[in-house]
């Protein structure tokens, strides 16, 4: 562990990311106004953490959206999900967004137990091809 000027314990970690996404998060630090790649990693983690504990802790019904962002090779697998899923899935809506690029965009609007919910969002999230997934929470009770 390394101390900060603030004598905070930070654990030092590496990792590989593609150079498209290293210098879009360069363009974002300096847009941001981040002082380093660091703080724009450790904010960015926050998020991500505090939205996976968010889904987590939901019980009983909930309702709502799922996003999904992907390359249109993976449209099978998306699909084999959603079917396996039509207790919770109650409608959907496709769009091709860039004909070149083979770009998809998936809104399913659920409705179910929230542990089945879960269980068919992260199935969605890990497909190789979806590029972004996000899911909103309308309602719970």
């Amino acid at each position: 562990m390394v101390k900060n000027k603030n004598k905070k314990n930070l654990n030092i970690i590496s990792i590989s990311l593609p150079e498209k996404i290293s210098q879009d998060m360069d363009t974002a630090v300096d847009a941001m106004g981040y002082m380093s790649r660091s703080e724009l990693i450790r904010d960015a983690l926050r998020e991500f953490l505090k939205d996976n504990v968010q889904i987590e802790r939901i019980k009983g019904t909930v309702e709502g959206v799922v996003t999904l962002l992907y390359s249109h090779d993976y449209a099978d697998k998306i699909s084999e999900v959603r079917h396996r899923n039509t207790n919770i899935f109650r409608s959907f809506m496709h769009s091709d967004f860039d004909i070149d690029e083979c770009s998809c965009c998936e809104v399913l609007m659920f409705s179910g137990n929230a542990k089945d919910v879960r269980k068919a969002y992260f199935e969605l999230k890990a497909i190789k091809g979806v590029d972004e997934a996000h899911i909103y929470i309308a309602s719970k009770q």
